[in-house]
């Protein structure tokens, strides 16, 4: 082979060579391309669902706040009717009943005073 045959067949394989480097460099940039349109969409949808889940979230911890805020008044008045039940009970005067009693004795006393 000669020279010129020699360098001929190198450029050849040179030229073939690079050829097929930027044939894998556009498919590597291709790649490249759609793995980043994919990692986007995925982030996407994460972002998505995670604001989805928050809002869930959120909305589920307000009616959990709502809840117990209803139950505990539900308990409040609970506790509150059990302890008028139990001073009615225990036959307890009430302020009322003192103060018709204070007037009934300041009443007798204005009698008893009279009779003196």
């Amino acid at each position: 082979m000669s020279l010129k045959e020699n360098f001929e067949k190198s450029f050849t394989v040179s030229d073939s060579a690079a050829e097929k480097m930027w044939d894998m460099w556009l498919v590597s940039l291709g790649s490249l391309s759609w793995t980043q349109d994919q990692l986007e969409s995925m982030l996407n949808k994460y972002v998505e669902q995670r604001k989805i889940a928050r809002e869930e979230s959120t909305k589920i911890i307000e009616e959990l706040m709502g809840q117990t805020k209803k139950n505990q008044q539900q308990m409040q008045k609970l506790f509150q009717d059990a302890v008028i039940q139990a001073l009615e009970n225990a036959n307890i005067p009430t302020t009322n009943n003192i103060q018709d009693l204070n007037k009934k004795v300041d009443e007798l006393s204005a009698k008893v005073d009279k009779l003196k």
